[in-house]
């Protein structure tokens, strides 16, 4: 009797031990469960947040305000450039202040300076060959330089090429059969005589005959506007307004002579 009391209370302490040691490796497993969850929440939240990190400065970069960009033209590896927005400005004779004197050499190697068209328009178009709406407005502009050239109209164009090699640029001249010349920007000098009114490319600036900046295109600019435009300087002129002002004088004194004439 004592023995068999003995064996169950031996057998009763070794599943107690047992129950013991599943229960302690239950709760190690469900620990270290806990634990790998735990872990790969957090190296899911690091990658997200590296993520949005890396999502928020692609957004910088990609609404910047132009820096970056200038910064790649400086540099010349011609992998951007500011757009124009195509903003059109014009100022009335009285306010225009800014008087431009461009001077520097053509492509073909030539000297040119705005000071020998004094008394005409002169219309400047900053552009270049690697530039889409550089290229898509040039037939406009030779349309307009060779209308006004046939009319007689005292208008001078000029180019100022920018970021491009002599060998492209007139390349760029012969396909599209551009009839006026255009200046090397010469590291950046040429255009820095414009004042910083020409940032974008393209640019189309209008002075009138003593050299002030009269009309301004921020982009690519079309025949129409372009031919109004330069239509409207010429109105301005002293000339221009003489010449009017003499056939509005001739007019009634015309119509006052067939009046004598009839009455006698």
């Amino acid at each position: 009797m004592t023995r068999h009391f003995t064996h169950r209370l031996a057998e009763a302490r070794s599943t107690a031990r047992n129950e013991a040691r599943s229960t302690a490796r239950n709760e190690a497993t469900r620990t270290a469960r806990s634990k790998a969850r735990s872990k790969a929440r957090s190296r899911t939240s690091r990658t997200a947040l590296v993520s949005a990190a890396a999502a928020l400065l692609l957004l910088s970069a990609c609404s910047d305000d132009g820096t970056s960009i200038n910064d790649q033209m400086r540099q010349g590896d011609q992998k951007g450039y500011v757009a124009g927005d195509g903003r059109i400005e014009q100022l009335a004779p009285e306010d225009r202040s800014t008087v431009i004197e461009l001077s520097g050499t053509t492509l073909e190697d030539d000297p040119w300076t705005s000071a020998e068209h004094l008394g005409e328009i002169v219309v400047i178009n900053v552009w270049g060959s690697w530039c889409g709406p550089c290229d898509a407005e040039a037939p406009d502009l030779v349309e307009v330089s060779e209308a006004f050239a046939e009319a007689g109209e005292p208008v001078t164009f000029i180019g100022v090429n920018h970021r491009d090699s002599v060998q492209n640029a007139i390349a760029f001249e012969r396909r599209h059969g551009v009839p006026y010349p255009s200046l090397l920007d010469d590291g950046g000098r040429t255009l820095a005589q414009l004042q910083g009114l020409a940032t974008s490319r393209p640019t189309t600036m209008l002075l009138d005959g003593e050299g002030r900046v009269a009309a301004r295109v921020n982009g690519q600019v079309d025949a129409s506007t372009l031919r109004g435009l330069v239509e409207d300087v010429l109105a301005d002129e002293p000339a221009a307004e003489a010449a009017t002002q003499t056939a509005d004088e001739t007019v009634p004194g015309a119509a006052d002579e067939t009046s004598r004439g009839a009455s006698r």
